[in-house]
């Protein structure tokens, strides 16, 4: 009888030993640290691409967050009674064309204001706006909507010729924010798309 006691009193310390150990075990297992910073992985694959209106482009018709508003207001102030529209288109080459022609080139035209221009430099300046004291710079843009894209379908071309669509750009003088950050603008001649064009080449035959 006292045999069978002690087998049931060390079987019971046998069996609550392995739980405590299976129980420090898990313990154990909910406090690793692993050493080091802990990466974010929202930015494993780099920075979210923040997708910018105005990449590729020679001009921009969004309003930057910074844009020095009140200083241009100020500059235009009781100048003058009736809108102004600017720019000065400079003429720099006559092959434009007329704009009722269709080329077959597919457009996109707008006509809104321009509050940051560039040259073929890539200098970049911003554009002075001030509607509310009818001062405004506004271009009729047209540009392409596939550069490299066959043109003068309805008409058949030459068998050894390839007609393509290339967007032509003209020179606007701006009146712009002065980089000496003075209350005066300065101008500075920018490059637009003004048109887009039907080009031909010769086919090259082998």
């Amino acid at each position: 009888m006292f045999v069978g006691i002690r087998f049931v009193f060390i079987a019971l310390c046998s069996f609550q030993l392995s739980i405590a150990a299976v129980t420090k075990k898990d313990d154990d297992y909910t406090k690793i640290v692993f050493p080091g910073p802990i990466q974010d992985l929202s930015t494993r694959y780099g920075t979210p691409n923040k997708t910018d209106p105005c990449a590729g482009l020679t001009y921009c018709t969004v309003k930057p967050d910074d844009y020095p508003q009140e200083l241009f207001n100020k500059m235009f102030e009781g100048k003058y009674k009736e809108p102004i529209y600017q720019p000065t288109y400079i003429m720099t080459d006559d092959r434009q064309g007329d704009p009722d022609e269709v080329d077959n080139c597919e457009v996109t035209v707008t006509y809104e204001p321009l509050y940051k221009v560039s040259n073929k430099q890539g200098v970049w300046r911003t554009v002075v706006q001030a509607p509310e004291k009818n001062f405004l710079q506004m271009v009729r843009l047209e540009t392409c909507n596939e550069i490299g894209s066959s043109c003068f379908e309805p008409f058949q071309a030459p068998v050894d010729l390839q007609t393509s669509c290339k967007q032509t750009y003209g020179v606007w003088e701006f009146l712009v924010h002065a980089e000496d950050g003075s209350s005066e603008p300065a101008k500075f001649k920018a490059d637009l798309p003004i048109c887009c064009s039907c080009h031909y080449k010769p086919i090259k035959r082998e």
